[in-house]
Protein backbone atom coordinates (compact mmCIF):
# COMPACT_ATOMS: atom_id res chain seq x y z
CA UNK A 1 0.00 0.00 0.00
CA UNK A 2 1.23 3.34 -0.74
CA UNK A 3 2.16 5.67 2.13
CA UNK A 4 -0.27 8.84 1.76
CA UNK A 5 2.50 12.24 2.07
CA UNK A 6 0.75 15.42 3.95
CA UNK A 7 -0.09 17.86 1.51
CA UNK A 8 1.48 20.78 3.27
CA UNK A 9 2.02 24.59 2.09
CA UNK A 10 6.21 23.56 3.60
CA UNK A 11 5.94 20.33 1.27
CA UNK A 12 5.20 22.47 -1.74
CA UNK A 13 7.94 24.83 -1.30
CA UNK A 14 10.53 22.32 -0.47
CA UNK A 15 9.16 20.12 -3.16
CA UNK A 16 9.31 23.26 -5.91
CA UNK A 17 12.95 24.45 -4.48
CA UNK A 18 14.24 20.87 -5.49
CA UNK A 19 12.48 20.86 -9.21
CA UNK A 20 14.28 24.26 -9.74
CA UNK A 21 10.86 26.25 -9.55
CA UNK A 22 11.60 28.35 -7.35
CA UNK A 23 10.33 32.24 -7.90
CA UNK A 24 11.91 35.37 -6.98
CA UNK A 25 11.56 37.09 -3.67
CA UNK A 26 10.07 39.71 -5.45
CA UNK A 27 7.17 37.27 -6.30
CA UNK A 28 6.40 35.39 -3.47
CA UNK A 29 3.41 33.59 -2.20
CA UNK A 30 4.19 33.62 1.42
CA UNK A 31 5.32 36.78 3.52
CA UNK A 32 8.15 36.46 5.23
CA UNK A 33 5.97 37.08 8.73
CA UNK A 34 4.17 33.51 7.72
CA UNK A 35 6.95 31.78 6.75
CA UNK A 36 8.57 32.98 10.72
CA UNK A 37 5.74 31.77 12.03
CA UNK A 38 5.72 28.10 10.38
CA UNK A 39 9.22 27.56 11.76
CA UNK A 40 8.18 27.98 14.87
CA UNK A 41 6.49 24.87 14.93
CA UNK A 42 8.97 22.95 13.15
CA UNK A 43 10.73 20.52 15.11
CA UNK A 44 14.25 21.87 16.99
CA UNK A 45 16.14 18.39 16.18
CA UNK A 46 19.49 20.33 15.96
CA UNK A 47 19.81 21.34 18.85
CA UNK A 48 19.23 17.66 20.34
CA UNK A 49 21.73 16.12 18.31
CA UNK A 50 24.36 19.08 20.06
CA UNK A 51 23.31 18.08 23.45
CA UNK A 52 24.14 14.76 22.31
CA UNK A 53 27.52 15.16 21.01
CA UNK A 54 28.69 17.46 23.53
CA UNK A 55 27.33 14.82 26.51
CA UNK A 56 29.58 11.71 24.67
CA UNK A 57 32.29 14.04 24.72
CA UNK A 58 32.61 14.55 28.13
CA UNK A 59 32.27 11.05 29.22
Amino acid sequence: MASKRKNSLVANINRRKRAGKSRPKSRSTVSKESYRQMQKSWPKSGTKKAAKKQAAKKK
